[in-house]
């Protein structure tokens, strides 16, 4: 599949970088720093690396929360680079409307801080690098301070040091290697990304599109939620949609006073049967080839009357060419439907039917285009294995360089663990590691 397949926003220029050939890709073995040379520059950066990320564990940038003294500590790095910061204040209400919008959770509107550092030595940068800057909430079990980092062996524990803060510090190392090198220099970008990307991907990648500026590939600098580190790369995301169907019924008058147990049951409308029947019929029709996952079904207050009403919450997941409006449209097309075929009939079924939590599109880059061999061999270099792709994340940033630019966009990173509980760390030998493949990565896509 092609990684342009889910592009929206406009055509696509066929750049020379998406049409490289296969020999000439896999000639780039001359050009790649060596893999010596990518991990002695890397570990020269050892303890700044570990500075770094210990200055950004230390200052609270919870999600849903503004980051804007976390940005302050990337923004004073990039001012040492040959970098101009361009900041921005982002609402996620100006873009409810738009294709790519997923509700934010936890809900609010900021505004939340986002930075791009624009290499001020290279005109019309080609690449990109980014990563999130919020981190989870501090839930219940840490063994010691989340804001303060503590190193036991080469374990660096701390809200954020996996998800994503070691991430935002290996990129900005390996940005700072690279401008010691000859050779053009990516963008860097440091968002709001947890809760779907709505505070800080999707407003950033958008102006972007806006803009019209190009991208040729873009890494997400984010570790694969496997726990394997570089052995995972992220090359596609799932579509997901949360869905709740409704249904109202009836019951008959009681045939006895005081009794209603006493209604007849064939003379009412069981929305409990009622609701089960239609999921059954949707998933035939309007959600026909889409993983379909009945999560709750609720209904009826009573064991001896029918249920006057019904709730069932449920997820669809998909891919290829599917949006999560498409199903949700064709889904409320289909009930629209059947109401009017039961046009007439007294008293008579409601539904209704609408998104609740998860709502986002499907995006893939392409395995074995140019970009991702390039990558792919960068891995292999540094950690001696070749690297398989992780295709079952879902709400994965990736998707928004992917459908908004037509960019192939991969997520990699380091080995780390506890997401989004207590005492979450990350490898530091696993992250100077993960320097190496960025720089020799980056170096790789400018000689395509």
């Amino acid at each position: 599949m092609s990684e342009n397949r889910h592009n929206v926003g406009g055509p696509l220029s066929r750049r020379r970088f998406l049409g490289a050939t296969g020999a000439a890709a896999l000639s780039l073995a001359a050009a790649l720093p060596a893999q010596a040379e990518a991990l002695r520059l890397a570990q020269s950066r050892r303890d700044e690396l570990v500075n770094l990320l210990s200055d950004l564990i230390r200052v609270r940038s919870q999600s849903g929360e503004t980051a804007g003294a976390a940005q302050r500590v990337v923004s004073s790095y990039l001012a040492g680079l040959p970098y101009r910061i361009e900041e921005s204040a982002d609402r996620p209400s100006e873009y409810l409307e738009h294709a790519e919008f997923m509700q934010p959770n936890p809900p609010g509107d900021g505004p939340f801080v986002n930075l791009v550092g624009w290499p001020e030595r290279t005109a019309a940068p080609r690449f990109a690098l980014f990563s999130h800057i919020d981190t989870h909430v501090i839930e219940q079990g840490w063994a010691t301070d989340p804001y303060t980092p503590v190193q036991t062996g080469s374990r660096l524990y701390g809200l954020g040091s996996a998800d994503d803060k070691g991430g935002v510090a290996a990129m900005l190392v390996a940005a700072s290697l690279l401008a010691t090198r000859d050779g053009p220099l990516p963008v860097v970008m440091s968002l709001h990304g947890k809760g779907g990307g709505s505070r800080g991907s999707l407003p950033v990648f958008e102006r972007l599109r806006q803009s019209g500026r190009q991208l040729d590939a873009v890494l997400y600098v984010h570790p694969a939620e496997t726990g394997r580190g570089l052995e995972d790369i992220k090359n596609e995301v799932q579509g997901v949609v949360d869905l709740e169907l409704t249904v109202s019924g009836w019951r008959a008058e009681p045939m006895e006073i005081g009794s209603l147990d006493s209604s007849p049951w064939e003379a009412g409308g069981n929305a409990l049967e009622k609701c089960w029947t239609t999921l059954e019929q949707l998933q035939k029709d309007a959600f026909a080839g889409v993983a379909f996952n009945l999560g709750t079904l609720e209904g009826g207050d009573r064991v001896g009357s029918v249920a006057e009403s019904a709730r069932a919450r449920f997820r669809l997941k998909f891919g290829g060419d599917h949006t999560w409006r498409e199903l949700l449209d064709a889904g409320q097309q289909y009930l629209h439907e059947m109401l009017e075929a039961d046009a007439g009939g007294t008293p008579a079924y409601a539904f209704s039917l609408e998104p609740i939590g998860y709502r986002t599109n499907p995006g893939i880059a392409d395995w074995d285009a140019p970009a991702s061999r390039v990558l792919r061999s960068s891995v292999e270099d540094i950690i001696g294995q070749a690297p398989a792709p992780y295709p079952n994340h879902y709400a994965g940033d990736i998707r928004y360089p992917i459908r908004l630019l037509g960019a192939p966009a991969y997520g990699i990173g380091s080995l780390a663990g506890n997401f989004y509980g207590p005492d979450e760390w990350v490898d530091v030998d696993d992250l100077v590691r993960l320097v190496a493949v960025i720089v020799q990565t980056v170096s790789g896509w400018s000689q395509v």
